[in-house]
């Protein structure tokens, strides 16, 4: 049967609606994999940045950390927490090699300013089992005195 006249805006916006609905509690189960916040917290931060190679920084919080491995038994891990601002220097100076400095990847806003956050990459000399060849970081800071440590290892 086909709808006539008024009925069809009105049969639109029912549809419409629901779709909205729908995508949304899809989008909070699922998730979104660019989300800000970047990892779910599957797994202990302390042992994410131990397989990472990195010492864990005085009084950082608010650390979420996934731990994935492929089919060929290589892992991965991805991570994000807080720490003072005023200690991330002195932190990334304690890897057991300086990482290098890169672009940090886009899309940036118009008013993107690149000093205003630090990304980093690091390819360790060494291979030991069990631990990341290499990580990469992004340092961004926050309103206040806080900075936001993005991370990912493999």
């Amino acid at each position: 049967m086909a709808t006539r006249g008024a009925s069809k805006p009105v049969l639109g916006v029912a549809v419409a609606v629901g779709l909205a609905v729908g995508a949304g509690v899809l989008w909070s189960a699922v998730g979104d994999p660019d989300d800000a916040d970047g990892p779910r917290g599957t797994a202990d931060c302390a042992a994410v940045l131990e397989f990472a190679r990195m010492a864990p920084p005085a009084g950082f919080r608010d650390g979420r950390c996934d731990r994935t491995a492929a089919a060929d038994g290589r892992a991965s891990v991805l991570g994000s927490f807080r720490m003072e601002h005023a200690d991330v220097e002195a932190w990334v100076a304690s890897f057991p090699k300086a990482p290098e400095r890169v672009a940090c990847p886009g899309p940036h806003p118009d008013n993107y300013d690149p000093e205003s956050e630090g990304c980093f990459s690091l390819v360790h000399d060494v291979p030991q089992p069990g631990r990341a060849a290499g990580l990469r970081l992004r340092i961004t800071p926050e309103v206040g005195t806080t900075a936001k440590v993005r991370f990912d290892a493999s």
